[in-house]
């Protein structure tokens, strides 16, 4: 099995989780991706053999940037080619997003089975592309827009650590989530309201790109600056709510931990996906949606939400009720089925 994942660690970590599922059953994995970036590196630490692929991002750059995304996927779909003629494997699973045009083109040329997985509730550009010819497509959550093909909504992989969470919170614990390279916009907005709400705690991702420049504008004793951490589901365990950016896997992680959630999406999110991430969570009773314009109110929100127990435990129940923590290990079945068929 080929496993094409890269770009983001939105697409690499559900990746591993996988792929470790896939090696559990018996099945040698091989990962494509990105040379000497997050995911050659993710490879290599759980001992995956790995298999570099050209590529680039190509929406949202100039002219200078487009033409030389599409030279290298020119680049990688040679080297994709040549991959899957030499290898051989019964099937290809892939994350999604820009990394993995060129294997997924070359999978689909060559007429080797594939699987895609849809991290958010608007699928990527490369998952509506080549989702009619897949053999499934596994979807996070809901699809907000029609998709073709045969799709079910399996769940984000989750690493075991975090499929299955149990918190341990003291009633007055706050967690920002701004990303591994962080979001300036949330970060200030943590310091404010710790400031303003001196009897709360206050543990802020930072990111690495934002940690100097959060812990040189910190205000009050109530704030632990976190600049980046593999093991978030220590933070999640003493979070009463969360605020935080609406990705697809840090979501699928809060409602596997059942942390009530302010979700602020990031408001240049290719077609607005975080947007409608936010409101699928919002739609089950499971988090608030706070619009980044709208910031000012944010102390205010978590004032609100910190005083009502009640509320906090309708929106942990609403957040379980979604989760889906095996989703790893049902994927990872699936395929190995639909193969054997």
């Amino acid at each position: 099995m080929v496993l094409g994942a890269g770009g983001t660690g939105g697409h690499v970590f559900p990746a591993l989780a996988l792929a470790i599922e896939m090696r559990d059953l018996g099945i040698d994995v091989l990962w494509a991706g990105r040379e000497s970036r997050l995911e050659s590196q993710v490879a290599a630490e759980n001992g995956f053999a790995f298999q570099a692929l050209a590529s680039a991002g190509f929406y949202g750059k100039n002219i200078f940037g487009k033409t030389r995304a599409a030279w290298l996927l020119c680049r990688g779909l040679v080297q994709a080619i040549s991959l899957l003629r030499r290898v051989k494997p019964s099937g290809v699973a892939a994350t999604g997003g820009f990394a993995t045009a060129a294997l997924l083109a070359a999978t689909e040329f060559a007429g080797t089975p594939y699987f895609l997985l849809e991290q958010n509730c608007v699928p990527g550009r490369v998952t509506s592309f080549f989702a009619p010819k897949a053999r499934e497509t596994f979807l996070a959550f809901p699809s907000a827009n029609s998709l073709p093909g045969i799709s079910s909504v399996s769940g984000n992989p989750l690493r075991r650590e975090l499929a299955r969470g149990a918190r341990s919170d003291d009633g007055k614990t706050v967690l920002f989530i701004g990303g591994s390279l962080g979001a300036r916009a949330l970060n200030l907005a943590a310091l404010d309201a710790a400031a303003a709400l001196s009897n709360l705690s206050f543990v802020i991702l930072t990111g690495r790109r934002d940690y100097d420049f959060v812990r040189s504008r910190v205000r009050s004793s109530n704030c632990e600056l976190v600049e980046f951490t593999s093991h978030p589901e220590e933070l999640y365990r003493k979070a009463t709510i969360a605020v935080s950016r609406a990705g697809g896997v840090v979501l699928s992680e809060l409602v596997a931990f059942g942390v009530p959630a302010i979700l602020i999406p990031f408001p240049y999110a290719t077609d607005r996906h975080q947007d409608a991430n936010a409101e699928y969570l919002a739609s089950v009773g499971a988090a608030e949606v706070l619009d980044q314009s709208r910031l000012s109110g944010l102390t205010s929100l978590v004032r609100t939400l910190m005083d009502d127990d009640s509320r906090r435990r309708q929106m942990e129940a609403a957040a379980r009720s979604i989760a889906k923590p095996d989703a790893a290990s049902t994927i990872a079945r699936r395929i190995q089925e639909c193969l054997a068929a």
